[in-house]
C-alpha cells in the first residue's frame, strides 16, 4: 500500500514515518500541498492523508480542489482537530475518512487499510446526533458575532435587517440548546463551526 502524508508538522510526520517503516509498502511525507496536484497527475497513492491546518493552507480546501481533478483518489484527514463540522465538510467534498492524531499506530494502519479496501471512516459521538446543523447564513451570523460584531454591524455586513439577524441568533440558540450568544459561540468553537483565525 502506497501512502502519502501531507503535514507541515515535521516532527509528527517524521515520527509517523519511522513508526510505519516496514508496516506499509511505501510511505512518503510532504510538508506542503504545493505541487501535489501535479504529483497526483503523474502518480497516485493508494491513500492520501492530509492534515487540516497546514500554515497558510486549509486541508479541506486542498482536498476539494484535488478531488475535482481526481475524484477517485482516496483521501483521509489525519488531524488533532476532531470536530463535527470538519467531519461534515470532509464527507461533503468526498473524502473517505477522518482520523484523530491521537490514534495508535496499530489502529491507524487498520483504519487506513479499511479505506484502501473501499470503506469509510467517520467517527460519530453520541453528542453529535443531538446537534441540529446550522444553515450557511446561520454560520455566517455566528462567525461574525464571535468576531465581536454587534447585531446591527452583522446586519450591515450581510445586507439584512437587524430583526433577521436576531431571528438567526434565536434559531442558533435553539439548535444548540443554549440561552445566550456567548454560549452559542463557545458551542460553535467546540464543533469547529466558528474559526478563531479572525480576519481583520
Amino acid at each position: 500500500m502506497h501512502i502519502i502524508l501531507v503535514d507541515d508538522h515535521k516532527l509528527f510526520a517524521k515520527s509517523l514515518e519511522i513508526s510505519l517503516k516496514g508496516r506499509v509498502g511505501r510511505f512518503e511525507v510532504l510538508t506542503s500541498p504545493e505541487g501535489l496536484k501535479e504529483r497526483l497527475g503523474q502518480e497516485r497513492p493508494d491513500v492520501l492523508m492530509l492534515d487540516i491546518h497546514m500554515g497558510a493552507h486549509n486541508g479541506l480546501e486542498v482536498a476539494q480542489r484535488l478531488l475535482e481533478d481526481h475524484p477517485d483518489q482516496k483521501i483521509v484527514f489525519l488531524s488533532g482537530y476532531d470536530l463535527l463540522e470538519y467531519h461534515n465538510r470532509a464527507i461533503q467534498i468526498g473524502a473517505k475518512g477522518f482520523i484523530n492524531k491521537n490514534i495508535s499506530i496499530h489502529d491507524l494502519i487498520d483504519q487506513v487499510e479499511r479505506v484502501h479496501r473501499g470503506g469509510m471512516i467517520f467517527p460519530r459521538s453520541a453528542s453529535d446526533s443531538e446537534v441540529f446543523p446550522l444553515t450557511a447564513r446561520e454560520k455566517e451570523v455566528l462567525q461574525l458575532m464571535a468576531e465581536g460584531l454587534r447585531q446591527q454591524d452583522v446586519a450591515d455586513r450581510l445586507n439584512i435587517s437587524r430583526r433577521t439577524v436576531n431571528n438567526h441568533i434565536q434559531a442558533i440558540n435553539e439548535k444548540f440548546q443554549v440561552n445566550s450568544t456567548v454560549s452559542a459561540i463557545v458551542k460553535g468553537i467546540e464543533l469547529g463551526i466558528v474559526s478563531l483565525n479572525f480576519r481583520t
